[in-house]
């Protein structure tokens, strides 16, 4: 008869926790960490697929402690990567080379991301009043006017680190709007078409659409231009 595997990896964990101290006494002996060791080397596909599930398990807590490292580390890494640049330079582009060739369309997409990223920021260093009109245009005016302007400094926060691009500011302002929601209490997502108390009016009833944008005669928006990939001084 065939035991269940998870009833199994229950009572696996029942009795090492009962015996936990007996189980580290034996891994600590010597000829359990060459058995140990002799298996590991016998077995790698199961070693790595055993890597590959746990990685992909605590995949932030890994990205975690790796980030806080080379945080910590930072000197000590800079250090071995200038030493070990000019010894191994041949060998590091021609890895590079033969991974954008196995890779051709992820790198392709992964350049081009990162070109956006580059003029999204660029675009606000240089030009910040445009992208400050393009922003404010995208938060509902009918917003409180401190709930408004901290949405809109948040957006423009995420465009300058990268984490926002300025076609996306549409699209992502329910987003932002909703992590404003989640950090204050007060204020909660309420429905406009649900109606007040004591009265049968909606919200909705009582708000006024702003007035829309509307450029002269002939004459283009030049926000619009730079968020469609316009030309530009700063590209």
């Amino acid at each position: 008869m065939v035991k269940d595997p998870a009833k199994h990896r229950e009572e696996q964990r029942r009795y090492r926790a009962k015996h936990l101290e007996k189980i580290r006494a034996k891994e600590r002996e010597p000829a359990f960490r060459e058995r140990k060791k002799q298996w590991m080397i016998d077995h790698p596909e199961t070693m790595a697929e055993s890597r590959r599930k746990y990685r992909a398990k605590h995949k932030e807590a890994i990205d975690a402690y790796n980030g806080a490292w080379r945080l910590a580390h930072r000197e000590h890494i800079a250090e071995y990567q200038r030493k070990r640049y000019p010894e191994k330079r041949d060998a590091i582009l021609a890895q590079g080379r033969a991974y954008k060739l196995v890779n051709r369309d992820k790198v392709r997409r992964q350049e081009a991301a990162h070109r956006l990223v580059k003029k999204s920021i660029n675009a606000i260093r240089h030009n910040p009043e445009d992208v400050y009109r393009v922003v404010s245009r995208a938060v509902s005016a009918a917003l409180p006017r401190f709930m408004r302007d901290d949405v809109i400094n948040s957006m423009l926060l995420a465009v300058l680190e990268g984490e926002l691009l300025l076609q996306n500011v549409a699209a992502r302002v329910k987003d932002y709007l909703g992590r404003y929601n989640q950090q204050y209490d007060t204020f909660k997502t309420l429905s406009l078409d649900a109606p007040m108390g004591g009265t049968d009016l909606r919200r909705i009833d009582l708000l006024e659409a702003p007035a829309p944008y509307e450029p002269e005669e002939d004459e283009e928006d030049p926000d619009m231009v730079m968020l469609r990939g316009g030309q530009s001084l700063w590209r």
